[in-house]
């Protein structure tokens, strides 16, 4: 895939999507637990994190078209520095709570402070990097190298906890914060290196292209797109509730169930990206397919009364979603001139956190029963489906196969 010197920048594109995985995950396994031992309840440390996800709703879009003006370059860099002061501030706050230097007044806003920062600049990243490679990817490339890119994101949600919790337990619990925040500077330094003279990633002076969220070849992409993070986000919110009720394990065995189950749901999806995706000759059949194995696996969590079921359920969970994702990213991207790669990719990156905006006000039916809930996700799984096959632009567009 990599041939040409312009597409071995893929590579650098994978690692910066890689490194930012690590610290995502390191970030949202380990700060919660930080913080309720440092006294703050559920609800407080849900606005840590969806203070962050609203303000990178709207930010997304903004770094898609402003990464045309200022180029793929600068905001590329300007989000990977923001990822990793993120990984460095989102610490701090609760070192300085541990020795005493503030009080618990100021913990949670420093917390929210310093998540916000990735909210603002860490959601530039995806925008200027998707843009930038869809500029320079062949059309019958587009979804592979998405692909590609999304399991790098995904391979360094899987050994950022396995390498946040061995420096845990023999280091202290900064330095992998610290550890992770200097790798993505690393990273950054070196994408600056790579895109700094490619025409495509430079600034233009031009007056940055801008799509419509309401145009017809945009709209029903971030639709799709949306539901499917809100269907992938309340499993991810439910699983450790469900380990620990519905499979009778212990508190303390729940919590290594969940990350192994995880694990493996994060290796499927990597699988899929790389070695099965570029097997497709047809995005439409992705669009279909992909939600259709997600729905499928949602049925199947209902019945899952074991724990090897349940990890058969999350892979082929992950293999659905390993199609659906890039097959969505590749249609809208394929849909729309060059001049306009980044300013889709920023409309699809805002998707990303619709699903933790809005699966906290689904999450009710669980109280309920899970099987409503699990339900509920397979439902609208399928109903992506019908929208997709029903939609007069979507399968019947010649911009891809």
């Amino acid at each position: 895939m990599y041939q040409t010197k312009t597409e071995k920048n893929y590579l650098w594109i994978f690692f910066t999507m890689f490194s930012i995985g690590l610290g995502q995950s390191l970030v949202f396994t380990s700060i919660p637990i930080f913080a309720r031992e440092s006294g703050l309840n559920e609800v407080e440390v849900s606005l840590i994190f969806g203070i962050s996800a609203f303000a990178w709703f709207f930010t997304s879009p903004l770094w898609g078209r402003y990464s045309e003006k200022l180029g793929s370059h600068t905001v590329g860099v300007i989000g990977s520095i923001g990822y990793s002061a993120n990984m460095i501030l989102i610490i701090l706050p609760l070192f300085l709570f541990e020795k005493g230097y503030i009080t618990s007044t100021f913990l949670l806003p420093a917390l929210i402070a310093s998540r916000l920062v990735y909210g603002i600049f860490g959601s530039a990243t995806r925008p200027a990097l998707f843009g930038f490679s869809g500029k320079i990817s062949s059309p019958e490339k587009r979804a592979a190298v998405f692909s590609n890119l999304e399991s790098g994101f995904v391979l360094g949600t899987v050994l950022g906890p396995l390498i946040g919790a061995f420096l845990f337990r023999y280091t202290n619990n900064e330095l992998p914060f610290i550890l992770f925040g200097a790798i993505g500077l690393l990273v950054a330094f070196q994408l600056s290196n790579r895109l700094r003279n490619i025409p495509e990633a430079k600034a233009s002076i031009e007056r940055p292209s801008r799509l419509k969220i309401l145009d017809r070849k945009v709209w029903p992409f971030v639709f799709v797109s949306s539901l499917a993070s809100i269907a992938q986000a309340i499993i991810f919110q439910t699983m450790g509730f469900y380990i620990y009720d519905k499979l009778g394990y212990s508190a303390q065995e729940a919590a290594i169930y969940v990350s192994i189950c995880f694990g493996i749901w994060s290796v499927s999806v990597v699988v899929t990206q790389s070695l099965i995706n570029p097997l497709f000759q047809s995005l439409k059949v992705m669009m279909i397919l992909g939600p259709i194995l997600s729905s499928l696996s949602f049925i199947a969590l209902i019945f899952s009364d074991e724990i090897f079921a349940l990890m058969g359920t999350l892979i082929l969970n992950g293999v659905g979603l390993g199609v659906t994702r890039p097959s969505y990213n590749s249609a809208l991207s394929l849909s729309h001139d060059k001049k306009f790669q980044s300013s889709a990719a920023g409309m699809m990156g805002s998707t990303l956190p619709i699903g933790h905006m809005a699966a906290p006000l689904l999450i009710g039916l669980y109280l309920l029963d899970s099987a409503y809930l699990y339900l509920l996700s397979a439902v609208i799984s399928l109903l992506a489906v019908g929208f997709t096959l029903l939609h007069p632009y979507i399968l019947k567009s010649d911009a891809y196969k």
